[in-house]
């Protein structure tokens, strides 16, 4: 893994919809399989700078990880609730030059098949921990996420890019149940990760 990606500690997830309108000659193609094929790496190296990346996104059943993956790709939101199992997405994005193709896993929430998410775990590239802000224990299984990424990954001599995403925050006030100023030093402070 050392050497395969170029993100540090944070990165940035725009929408769909941005990267139409900030760059007329990026385009987003829609290539979707629902299967749990391997990925394969592209050569990073040398003309055309294409890289191959996979993120996998993790958290608690019901936090929203489903919709922020549809709305990031494909710019639209259901408010029906549908559990997965596990959902592979394939894209490939291109900006400023830097073609990226992105295998982009939606995780189960449940951890009924714990060797199944180790694997997940050990074939990733970037996470993306999503917690709901009106569910408390969602932040505790983040946590707990992560301290699995970082045994799964302790032989890795590279930094692991995680982005942590706090969910659900058109909800009232009064249904917060993680205080943003806490998870957000938690997070960017003592985990040094991106929030």
């Amino acid at each position: 893994m050392k050497g395969r990606h170029q993100f540090k500690r944070r990165f940035s997830l725009q929408p769909s919809s941005f990267l139409h309108r900030e760059d007329s000659t990026a385009h987003h193609r829609t290539n979707i399989r629902n299967d749990t094929e391997s990925s394969s790496s592209s050569s990073g190296e040398g003309g055309g700078h294409d890289s191959r990346h996979k993120i996998v996104v993790m958290g608690s059943p019901r936090v929203g990880k489903s919709s922020i993956i549809q709305r990031f790709l494909f710019n639209n939101f259901s408010t029906k609730y549908k559990p997965t199992i596990e959902e592979m997405f394939h894209e490939d994005f291109s900006m400023n030059g830097v073609h990226l193709k992105l295998d982009i896993l939606d995780s189960s929430g449940t951890n009924e098949f714990p060797a199944m998410r180790a694997l997940s775990i050990s074939s990733a590239d970037a996470f993306i921990l999503v917690y709901a802000i009106d569910d408390a224990a969602s932040f505790e299984e983040v946590r707990i996420i992560r301290d699995q990424i970082f045994e799964t990954k302790a032989s890795s001599s590279s930094a692991i890019p995680i982005v942590v995403v706090g969910n659900k925050t058109d909800l009232p006030d009064d249904q917060r149940q993680v205080p943003y100023d806490t998870t957000e030093s938690v997070v960017q402070v003592d985990w040094e990760n991106g929030f």
